[in-house]
């Protein structure tokens, strides 16, 4: 297929890099003659497509965010209102894939739904050879009457079949090494965007392209996506099954090297009750991690077990002494202003937190807000009290906080700025 005068551009911004890195390997791969460019995610993005534009056939803009990023993008897209009739604009990603009809509303012309590897390449295809596309599975539109048009999604996806970045672009990322979750938490788009099972990317094809990628632009270090980094390989994706993950860490930091080698730490985490002492000392024999990310949510029995959290309290406060046993940094996720959430609810949080940073755990707080396409999504985003921020700034000064709860909240106090969300 010759693509005379095409062009595909990505809109990189902030954490999207890692599914852009993925999305220009698949397509490296499926459309390999397909001009692709990439343009940091700024408000004067508009005037660089315009020009971009002259004497196109196609340009076709994606777009891939989460709802966090609202408060960046919609500048971007007001700079695009006027746009030539050559531009197409495509959106993808959790909020897309959410919250389809206000996406299509905020100016997009198509949207991309769920996983991206077939719908995406597919839609290009029909765009650029004049084809039409309404019928392609997994994408969505507004109709001649402006209603939402939303087709059957495509078929799920095995990660082997598919690169986790690409080389040819030197746009390298974190390898996703486990696709969607069993757990269901109420809060999380993951399982409702990606699956409520686990799938899994083969020791094979990760040590395949980290060997690649090595070989042919220099990378360096190894690291990997996944909701609960023990349970790789697992048969229920619940319960570790340890010789899989042994046998991943020894063939990545035998080809990487251990110094090069991380695992459970961001961008992935693990779950309270998979961390065993067996776990950590593979961890340890064959990684450079100096921490390990733990999402507990919650200090409250009630609101763990209402976000469908399925571990207790208790389960956390072992997996902290485990893991500051073991000599590592215990990361602790936390969400503040939970729906349904009690004066109560929080002083049993606050008190969980002082229980593990004296254990050693240092806390990475976050506040909520409703994700399209969650059970939650109907729900007000929670803004936290004085009380809650005084408690947060004397954590930071003690360093038991990261810190980047100023950061969140300011996202937090944006997003409720923005009518679609608000309403």
């Amino acid at each position: 297929m010759k693509f005379d005068n095409d062009l595909l551009v990505f809109v990189v911004e902030g954490y999207n890099r890692y599914s852009i890195a993925a999305l220009a390997g698949i397509l490296g791969q499926e459309l390999p003659e397909l001009p692709v460019t990439f343009l940091p995610g700024k408000p004067e993005l508009g005037q660089q497509i315009r020009r971009l534009a002259l004497g196109r056939r196609h340009l076709i803009v994606a777009f891939s965010f989460m709802t966090p990023q609202l408060p960046r993008i919609l500048p971007m897209l007001e700079g695009l209102r006027l746009r030539p009739e050559n531009v197409t604009l495509i959106a993808g990603g959790p909020h897309a894939s959410g919250d389809p009809l206000g996406t299509l509303e905020m100016g997009f012309d198509l949207l991309a739904l769920g996983e991206g590897e077939v719908t995406f390449p597919a839609l290009l295809r029909r765009i650029l050879a004049g084809q039409d596309y309404e019928d392609t599975p997994g994408i969505a539109y507004l109709d001649g009457s402006g209603k939402l048009a939303r087709n059957r999604r495509g078929p799920w996806v095995d990660l082997d079949a598919y690169p986790p970045f690409s080389i040819r672009h030197r746009m390298l990322a974190a390898i996703e090494i486990t696709r969607g979750c069993p757990w269901a938490c109420s809060f999380c788009q993951t399982p409702f965007f990606l699956g409520g099972w686990m799938r899994y990317r083969s020791v094979e094809q990760i040590v395949y392209w980290l060997k690649r990628a090595r070989e042919e632009v220099g990378m360096r270090y190894a690291r990997f996506i996944s909701a609960d980094c023990f349970c790789y390989g697992s048969p229920d994706g619940r319960q570790p099954d340890l010789e899989p993950v042994e046998r991943l860490l020894r063939e990545v930091s035998g080809l990487m090297g251990r110094e090069n080698t991380f695992f459970g730490s961001f961008p992935s985490e693990v779950r309270p009750g998979s961390v065993s002492r067996e776990g950590l000392a593979l961890l340890k024999k064959y990684s450079a991690n100096d921490n390990i990310v733990i999402g507990a949510q919650s200090g409250s029995p009630r609101m763990l077990q209402a976000i469908h959290r399925g571990h207790t309290i208790e389960a956390v406060y072992e997996t902290a002494e485990l893991v500051v046993e073991a000599g590592l940094k215990c990361i602790v996720d936390f969400i503040f202003g939970l729906p349904s959430e009690t004066p109560a609810d929080r002083d049993l949080t606050i008190a969980a937190i002082n229980r593990l940073t004296g254990i050693g755990a240092t806390i990475n707080s976050h506040f909520f807000y409703p994700l399209p396409g969650t059970p939650l999504a109907q729900t007000v985003t929670g803004l936290p009290d004085k009380e809650t921020l005084l408690f947060l700034e004397k954590l930071t000064l003690e360093k038991h906080e990261l810190g980047r709860w100023k950061g969140r909240l300011k996202t937090v106090e944006a997003m409720e700025q923005i009518p679609l969300l608000a309403s």
